[in-house]
């Protein structure tokens, strides 16, 4: 039930409304001058109070601005004479929510009263989820000791307050989506909105449309105006994920849209304003890209005003404890379990294996281990062969090595997403040759 503090001199208005406003299901105080509202509102919480624009005593905007101060999602409703309509729209702009003329009109009052609280209430919880947000992207909340991914946050820290475009690179799953988020939730655009788009999930033929939007018959199937992912992301941030798969002939328009801040849907003639952060991501070898001309070098070092670096999983493995307490404390809860740890010899195969899937791959193995293992500590049988078999039979250097260029060209492959070409050149051998150890570990790619 809302409560409702109304103020006002007259005992009429005040049991008017006293009447009204109780008969609709709430709760009601009342005062006659600001002192008794200012104490009321500091005695306990008040969703919406409804003045007299000129009680007696201290000026209605005193009030305005105490309840502004010590509880600003206080709805304020201003009555006023008529006559007096130049000074309640001055009240308007110091903060107050509406106004009603006097003599009132109850149940236009009751009307506006229900609006305002709906109105409030969606405030109210976009405030709570915007905390969430905050708290849940909160950089403390990132795991990570070592000195790999310390660097990494420092450098976030001081990019979050700024309005500078950012690229960030890595291996796959090592958390890009996450660093960017943070960036965004630690910004001055934490209130708007965060949209993130993967660019190799998108037809080459609808891109352009995704991003910039359309206008209505601008082509076969567009039936109405729509909007893209730019104005879905007004004022806020968006991420461009896989950006090295984004076709070459968008990319000229993409580099306008970033230096222009403006955009042309398609099927338009005019350029749309837009307010809009950019923060790209990849695991290709960007600059690579640039050099076999793959990708603009003009939109690369307009991205690349900040390069956030993300080491992956094996160049940080003293953070491999941190990364398994917290999965085994996240899957607790979601399995309900009361899991306690790992046995030393399954942390050692968890901090040996070179992790080519990155944390994402580190949390699947924990959240399987979780699942079908019965003690309450992950023991070395629970693990999946992958980690069981190579590390359970290594035993001489000839073996440690076979085991490490395997997974590297794993990585590797994974990185230029298949193109043997591409990760030969990485490696620095002929493609003849990463071809033949490919089938002499029987590596699918």
């Amino acid at each position: 039930m809302a409560t409702i503090l109304v103020v006002d001199p007259d005992p009429g208005v005040l049991a008017d409304l006293t009447g009204l406003l109780e008969s609709e299901g709430f709760g009601v105080k009342t005062a006659a001058d600001v002192a008794g509202a200012i104490a009321e509102i500091d005695r306990a919480h008040v969703d919406v109070v409804i003045t007299d624009l000129m009680p007696p005593g201290r000026d209605c905007l005193d009030l305005l601005d105490h309840i502004r101060k010590v509880s600003p999602l206080t709805g304020v409703m201003i009555m006023t004479e008529h006559g007096t309509l130049e000074s309640a729209i001055e009240v308007m702009r110091r903060g107050a929510d509406d106004y009603v003329r006097k003599p009132l009109d109850l149940q236009a009052v009751a009307a506006r009263l229900k609006r305002m609280l709906e109105h409030r209430a969606l405030a109210h919880e976009s405030l709570l989820r915007e905390q969430e947000m905050a708290e849940r992207y909160d950089f403390r909340k990132i795991v990570g000791e070592s000195a790999a991914m310390k660097k990494v946050l420092e450098m976030v820290r001081r990019v979050a307050r700024t309005e500078s475009t950012v690229l960030i690179t890595g291996p796959s799953g090592t958390g890009k989506e996450l660093i960017a988020r943070a960036i965004h939730y630690n910004s001055g655009r934490r209130a708007k909105p965060f949209v993130a788009v993967n660019c190799a999930a998108i037809a080459e033929s609808l891109m352009e449309s995704e991003l910039f939007g359309h206008r209505k018959g601008a082509f076969t199937g567009a039936v109405e105006n729509k909007q893209g992912f730019f104005n879905y992301a007004s004022e806020g941030t968006l991420l461009l994920d896989e950006i090295g798969d984004m076709p070459i002939a968008l990319q000229a328009k993409l580099l306008r849209a970033i230096e222009s801040h403006e955009i042309i849907p398609v099927g338009e003639n005019k350029a749309i304003p837009v307010n809009t952060r950019i923060i790209a991501s990849t695991n290709r070898n960007l600059l690579g890209e640039v050099k076999r001309g793959a990708f603009r070098d003009d939109l690369y070092y307009r991205l690349n005003v900040v390069e956030v670096q993300l080491p992956g999983l094996a160049e940080r493995a003293e953070d491999i404890p941190l990364l398994v307490d917290h999965f085994i404390e996240k899957y607790n809860r979601e399995l309900r379990r009361k899991v306690t740890g790992v046995e030393p010899e399954t942390m050692h195969s968890l901090m040996s294996y070179l992790w080519p899937g990155g944390i994402r791959e580190l949390e699947n193995v924990i959240e399987r281990s979780m699942i079908l293992c019965d003690s309450n500590v992950i023991s070395h049988a629970c693990l999946p062969p992958a980690l069981t078999k190579e590390h359970g039979q290594i035993t001489t250097l000839r073996e440690a090595v076979r085991l490490f260029e395997g997974q590297h060209i794993r990585k590797m492959l994974g990185l230029a997403r298949g193109d043997k070409k591409e990760a030969a050149r990485l490696l620095g051998v002929g493609v003849s040759s990463l071809y033949r150890k490919i089938e002499e570990r029987r590596i699918r790619s």
